[in-house]
């Protein structure tokens, strides 16, 4: 296996090698944020299936929504609910879909941590001067990925691939019974740069999405008997000029 570092200095590893890798004890955000986790965490217990899924598999399930992110206030705005689309060159699976996902809760909207998840990611991110003067969007991402004894859960069921933004960052909320779920950074040749796993709360991959590739591997329960669980908040920020509160 690569070998890895996990570390705070994010901006830095981020220019430097595409990724970087925070443990969630690390992860310095504010306390009184870091608090509401469970109540964000009990959220992904009211997630909607993947319609998207092929040959009839039930391995995921998902919530979505658009936030408008203005880097010189550190305002956040939650955008019109839209389908998610993605290409058929970033996603062989389910790209060239407008697939419609269920919105985030109002409660998720509303607690404090996703706020500062999304103030903090940024502020971690390699960006120019210029850039900060331009809202950006972020695509916001709840995903659980099921397995049982008779069905593997596939996270990132497109393979290696890429997201279509400029950074994003990945950050575990739990981890039940589960085994694999394996997180892996690639090269443009495809060729496994670090492989690791997210295994505490908050546990956290930066990754740069014009430099780097990624995938996950299969999960599996630990004990075949009951289900295993893998729920990951994903954040995915783009620079959009001329993006409108009311877009």
């Amino acid at each position: 296996m690569p070998r890895i570092t996990w570390s705070n200095p994010t901006t830095g590893a981020l220019r430097h090698r595409g990724y970087a890798l925070v443990r969630g004890a690390d992860l310095a955000v504010d306390p009184a944020a870091r608090a509401a986790r469970p109540a964000l965490a009990d959220e992904w217990n009211r997630l909607e299936p993947d319609r998207y899924l092929k040959d009839g598999a039930t391995f995921r399930e998902r919530r979505y929504a658009r936030f408008r992110y203005l880097p010189r206030t550190r305002a956040v705005q939650l955008l019109t609910h839209r389908p998610y689309f993605q290409s058929t060159k970033a996603n062989r699976y389910a790209g060239g879909i407008h697939r419609e996902v269920a919105p985030l809760s109002r409660t998720s909207v509303a607690n404090p941590l996703l706020g500062e998840l999304i103030r903090f990611d940024f502020s971690r991110f390699p960006v120019d001067e210029e850039a900060l003067d331009h809202p950006w969007e972020v695509a916001c991402h709840q995903f659980r990925t099921r397995a049982t004894a008779r069905e593997a859960g596939e996270p990132t069921p497109e393979g290696i691939h890429r997201d279509e933004i400029d950074f994003g960052a990945i950050h575990l909320m739990d981890r039940v019974n589960t085994r694999g779920g394996d997180s892996r950074v690639h090269s443009e040749t495809g060729d496994v740069i670090a492989e690791f796993r997210l295994e505490d709360p908050l546990d956290t991959m930066f990754w740069s999405d014009r430099d780097v590739l990624h995938s996950v591997s299969p999960t599996a329960p630990v004990d075949p008997g009951r289900p295993a669980t893998r729920d990951i908040l994903i954040l995915g920020f783009t620079c959009s000029p001329g993006l409108r509160a009311s877009d």
